[in-house]
C-alpha cells in the first residue's frame, strides 16, 4: 500500500514543496519506490512564481535564453521563469530580452516531438532551455534535446522540479529538488526492478498529469 505522505522543502527556498510518498509506481518509463507530487509547485500560481525565481538564478548572470521549451505541465513555472530572467538585473545577460515559453506538441502515433510552422522561428538559431517536472530517467528530456536540434535551435540548459542528474549528454541540469531530498529514491526498468522480483504489488499508476490507485 502507499504509505504515509510527507511534505519536503526545497533547501533554497522554503516555500517551494513537494508531496513525497512512498509505495510502487510505474511511471511512463520506469518503476520508481516513491510518487513526487508536483502539482503544486506547477499549478499554485504563488509557490510556482518562487520556483521560476530560484531556476531563474542558476542562468541570470550566465546564460543567455531565448526560448523555455516546456515539459510535462511546467509552463506557469515556464512564463514565471521567463519573467524573472527578463527582469534580471545590471548584471543578467538576460534583462531587457523578450524570451519565449512554448510547448512542444506530442505526435501520438510516432511518439515524436514537434513543433508547428509558427513555432519553429522561436526555436531556430536561439538558446534554448528545456524545463520539466520530473527528471528520472531522462527520456523526456532527451526527447525534447533531439526535438530542439532537430529544428535548429541549441539547448544550453535543463532545469527541472525534482532531478536524480546533474547532467544529459552534457548539458547541465538544474532543478529545485535531488537525491538529497529523498536518499533513498530508486527508479529502474520494468526488468530491473528490485519490487516486482519481491513481489511488491504496484501500488499505483503515475505520469506527470499525477497517480491512479490501483
Amino acid at each position: 500500500m502507499i504509505g504515509e505522505v510527507r511534505t519536503i522543502y526545497c533547501r533554497r527556498n522554503h516555500k517551494i514543496s513537494v508531496r513525497v510518498m512512498p509505495g510502487h509506481f510505474v511511471m511512463t518509463h520506469a518503476h520508481t519506490n516513491y510518487y513526487i507530487d508536483l502539482m503544486e509547485a506547477k499549478l499554485n500560481q504563488a509557490m510556482a512564481e518562487e520556483a521560476g525565481s530560484v531556476l531563474a538564478q542558476y542562468y541570470d548572470m550566465e546564460q543567455k535564453i531565448d526560448t523555455i521549451v516546456c515539459l510535462d505541465g511546467s509552463e506557469i513555472i515556464g512564463a514565471f521563469l521567463a519573467q524573472k530572467l527578463a527582469a534580471g538585473g545590471m548584471f543578467s545577460v538576460n534583462s531587457r530580452g523578450s524570451i519565449h515559453v512554448v510547448t512542444p506538441e506530442n505526435d501520438e502515433h510516432s511518439r515524436l516531438l514537434l513543433f508547428r510552422d509558427n513555432v519553429q522561428p522561436m526555436i531556430r538559431g536561439k538558446n534554448v532551455l528545456v524545463l520539466c517536472g520530473n527528471f528520472v530517467t531522462g527520456k523526456n528530456a532527451h526527447r525534447a534535446v533531439q526535438c530542439v536540434s532537430y529544428y535548429g535551435g541549441k539547448v544550453v540548459g535543463i532545469a527541472a522540479v525534482f532531478s536524480l542528474a546533474d547532467q544529459l549528454d552534457g548539458v547541465r541540469v538544474s532543478s529545485l529538488f535531488d537525491v538529497e531530498d529523498i536518499p533513498d529514491y530508486t527508479a529502474a526498468s520494468s526488468a530491473d526492478c528490485e519490487m516486482c522480483r519481491k513481489g511488491v504489488p504496484v501500488n499505483a499508476l503515475a505520469n506527470s498529469y499525477g497517480y491512479s490507485r490501483l
